[in-house]
């Protein structure tokens, strides 16, 4: 995770632990389509579990988060693979991600 991760955790955190009721967090970790089944599943529930377990340090209760790696399904973004492999990388990158769903309210911002 890179600091601008870390950094949107963190305000992501301090927002849940303003919530009034917080029922559930559901954290989905995804891939590109680079590399095997297996691999990308694997990966993806890696980004998932560590989301997961930034989220537990920030303070918030484990209970509430379940982490979830999804490979490669839903890609955000295709790429023509028309170019070098490196450019290819870096086209696929959107869909290097985790999704976070959170279900609870909050209170209202005036």
């Amino acid at each position: 995770m890179n600091a601008k991760g870390r950094a949107e955790l963190d305000d992501l955190a301090g927002k849940l632990k303003s919530f009034d009721r917080l029922q559930s967090i559901r954290v989905t970790g995804y891939t590109d389509y680079l590399g095997s089944d297996s691999y990308n599943l694997a990966l993806s529930q890696q980004r998932a579990d560590t989301v997961r377990q930034y989220l537990i340090a920030q303070g918030i209760a484990a209970g509430l988060i379940q982490a979830h790696g999804a490979g490669k399904q839903q890609p955000v973004k295709e790429c023509a693979h028309t170019g070098s492999r490196e450019a290819l990388i870096a086209c696929l990158q959107p869909n290097r991600r985790v999704e976070i769903e959170v279900n609870g309210s909050a209170p209202v911002q005036p």
